[in-house]
């Protein structure tokens, strides 16, 4: 059962989507004024092209006189002229026409609700973005540009071939089931390889930025010979799937070949049969045989048509898929004003995945202006309380309210505003120190400013021993600074931020003893009078706490103060036990 149903599904990720290929293309803001521009030079291009057999048939068949040179030098000024307009245009067609399509993608995944990306590598979104992008926009420009000139090129050629005789177009007919043929068997072909190169492209994208961003890890548990197999195979994946392009490759120019010199043997001998019948002279016979190669071609990329839309299908599938991932509920006309009051869960009912719930039908308040500690073993679904007080996840039942009003009719943006989130890995974006403590700050800041967080934080000292202060480059991450240097510039941002909500999820827990203890201090004096609620298994947090809510399995447990609980909460009492807390309260 378990083959069948992934054979449907390989089946059904190879069959593409025409849905997802036409939502790319509506939302792609593709530079359309550039590209009607470059078809339309690239229309007048193929004309020039269609007319220079019939200038420079005389040339071949001796007439030199002064008016067939200068047809025949016009003819290739013209062409030359058209050619470079051409490649101009396509050009920057092709170059803002990419940036667009970055930049709607990119703004689109900014707005996708946080549950998309849990099942999404980083390394497969950048190669989406990225190469993927790139690729699929440059194709579809040039299919769609090319499309017309061949078309343009195809009649007036015929047209000027039936001109000389009538007979010598059943040459070409002969060509044109040949092309059919090809075409209907390269299509599917195709469109398989280059998905599957895309794919294998951002799974080895995916594969070497996660091994890059922990080679301390690698280098600590001794794995380099491990992951250098890692490496090797994700690589032999990328190299199978392009000698599959390469087989496809090769195929195509077989059959290049082979159609050019069927199309030469036709045009010669139907057209020397032709001419030695008297049935046309010698231009018309020159200037068919001048025709010959370039319709050739013309015809072969005409029936490519259906299988490169096919490889661009392929390639453009991913994007729509991420482009019509479901986006974030904003609610940008509601008011920005955020009603002030205790947040509340009540009857909460949420689960990532279809399974097993993390939260079953829970209920607790959090006091505005206290300090709330959500406490409970491993699993209990206490981080995902604050993703949902967040609104990065939606509950599939119940409400999360602010002041008696449900999360889900605020504006969005002017309730993240109020919210300022710390966790244990402190995260940091490269740049300067002051653009690391200044990132989502949404007016100037001054140095005195900086200089009253950072003292506050406990790290103005170390931010003042370089010569650079405040406008020092950080390091990827921050990854030279150590793990209590980084809480505290993290400390230091969310004092700028100044919001009404601080969330914490475990903010001390991967630092020692010390350092964690001088930290939640900091917490506590730098927010004084601000709504706290900190998931966390430390003493100190937990000991000046005004309400402590006790989480198990998904459902609450118990809610009181630390008293209470030891006496009424048996979850709670064997966590006290377990984590040594007495003797924070002895």
């Amino acid at each position: 059962m378990e083959t069948t149903v992934n054979t449907q599904k390989r089946k059904l990720d190879n069959s593409g989507s025409w849905k997802s290929f036409f939502f790319f293309l509506r939302h792609s803001n593709l530079s359309w004024g550039w590209i009607l521009l470059s078809l339309l030079v690239n229309i007048v291009y193929y004309i020039t092209v269609s007319k220079l057999p019939g200038s420079t048939a005389g040339l071949y068949a001796g007439k030199f006189s002064s008016e067939a040179i200068q047809s025949a030098i016009i003819s290739y000024v013209s062409l030359l002229v058209a050619q470079a307009c051409v490649s101009v245009c396509s050009l920057i067609a092709n170059t803002r026409s990419v940036l667009s399509a970055r930049r709607s993608i990119w703004k689109r995944m900014m707005g996708i609700q946080n549950g998309y990306y849990d099942e999404k590598s980083a390394g497969t979104l950048l190669s989406a973005i990225t190469s993927d992008t790139e690729q699929t926009v440059s194709s579809l420009i040039n299919l769609l540009i090319l499309i017309p000139g061949l078309l343009t090129y195809l009649v007036q050629a015929l047209m000027q071939i039936q001109g000389y005789s009538p007979k010598l177009l059943i040459a070409i007919v002969v060509l044109i089931p040949v092309y059919i043929l090809y075409a209907l068997f390269m299509g599917r072909w195709q469109y398989r390889v280059g998905r599957s190169i895309q794919m294998r492209i951002g799974s080895l994208t995916g594969f070497l930025s996660e091994r890059i961003r922990n080679l301390t890890l690698i280098k600590s548990f001794v794995t380099e010979p491990w992951e250098e197999q890692n490496g090797e195979r994700a690589a032999k994946d990328l190299y199978k799937a392009n000698l599959d392009f390469a087989h496809v490759n090769a195929v195509v120019i077989a059959y290049t070949m082979v159609t050019e010199v069927v199309g030469i043997v036709i045009a010669v001998i139907w057209g020397s049969t032709l001419l030695r019948n008297g049935e046309i002279d010698l231009p018309a016979w020159l200037a068919f045989f001048l025709f010959v190669p370039t319709i050739n071609t013309v015809l072969r990329q005409l029936t490519s048509v259906w299988s490169n839309l096919k490889d661009i299908q392929g390639r453009a599938s991913r994007l729509g898929e991420l482009m019509e991932a479901p986006q974030e509920d904003r609610n940008e006309t509601a008011p920005a004003e955020i009603p002030s009051g205790d947040i509340t869960l009540k009857d909460v009912h949420f689960s990532y995945r279809e399974g097993t719930p993390i939260l079953s039908n829970v209920s607790f308040s959090i006091p505005k202006g206290k300090v709330t500690a959500i406490v409970g073993p491993t699993g209990s679904g206490k981080t995902t309380v604050l993703r949902l007080i967040e609104k990065l996840y939606l509950p599939q039942s119940g409400q999360v309210t602010v002041g008696g009003e449900a999360l889900n009719l605020l504006n969005l943006s002017a309730w993240r505003d109020h919210l300022s989130y710390v966790n244990q890995d402190a995260e940091l974006f490269s740049g300067t120190v002051r653009e690391a403590l200044t990132y989502g700050i949404k007016r100037d800041v001054s140095d005195e400013e900086l200089s009253r967080v950072t003292k506050l934080a406990g790290i103005y000292d170390f931010i003042t021993a370089g010569e650079k202060g405040f406008d020092a480059e950080l390091s990827l991450w921050g990854s030279a600074m150590s793990g209590g240097q980084r809480q505290r510039m993290v400390i230091a941002r969310e004092l700028l931020k100044n919001a009404d909500i601080l969330l914490l999820d475990e903010p001390t827990s991967a630092l020692d003893a010390e350092t964690a203890s001088a930290i939640s201090e900091t917490f506590f004096t730098g927010f004084a009078g601000k709504t706290i609620v900190t998931v966390t298994h430390e003493l100190n947090f937990i000991a000046k706490a005004d309400r402590i809510v006790v989480l198990k399995h998904g459902a609450v447990e118990g809610i009181g103060t630390h008293e209470e609980l030891m006496r009424t909460c048996d979850t709670y009492r064997q966590l006290v036990e377990e984590q040594s807390y007495q003797e924070v309260f002895a």
